[in-house]
């Protein structure tokens, strides 16, 4: 795949009750400038979006992504002013899968390795009732699990650790990384 377009953001920060300060979270539109030929176009064009941060944070914070549809045709550069009906949950393209777990429920607490786990765990029990382990929705949930398996048990592979599935392998780029 060819990369077109990169920036880097620097997010607003805020004090927490402890020494430490939480980045806030901050909305990305992306828009494409084009269009595909129709003979090209499938009912699925996989888009990759990647975050990712300096080598020295990575282990205070993980970045999670949230994917919403826009179904407008024109492209806005203000997703703020856009009315929320215009926005889908993100799921399968057949429909038939919905992600229980998003959004996060306003109590979870990122510092609180007990709400990762049960993340985790929730994950978990998504990603094993998909059948086909190929599809786009299957690879993200495995990805979105690592990241909360890890913010719950940070010492892993070393330490302490729950222990997780068989059937979701230790494979995708976070969680290669990490051990």
């Amino acid at each position: 795949p060819h990369e077109f377009s990169t920036s880097t953001f620097c997010p607003g920060i805020l004090q927490a009750e402890s020494e430490d300060v939480l980045l806030q979270p901050f909305s990305v539109s992306v828009w494409f400038s084009g269009a595909v030929p129709r003979h090209l176009a499938h009912s699925n064009i996989p888009i990759k979006i990647s975050v990712s941060l300096n080598e020295e944070y990575q282990l205070f914070t993980v970045p999670v992504i949230e994917i919403a549809s826009k179904r407008s045709r024109e492209p806005s550069n203000n997703v703020s002013n856009l009315p929320s009906s215009q926005y889908e949950p993100f799921s399968a393209s057949d429909g038939d899968t919905s992600i229980p777990f998003l959004p996060l429920p306003s109590t979870f607490n990122h510092m609180d390795s007990d709400h990762w786990a049960e993340l985790s765990s929730t994950i978990q029990s998504w990603l094993v009732t998909l059948a086909d382990t190929v599809t786009p929705e299957w690879t993200w949930g495995r990805d979105a699990f690592w990241y909360a398996f890890v913010a719950a048990n940070p010492d892993f592979p070393n330490g302490k650790w729950a222990f997780w599935n068989p059937s979701i392998p230790l494979e995708g780029q976070f969680i290669e990384e990490w051990v």
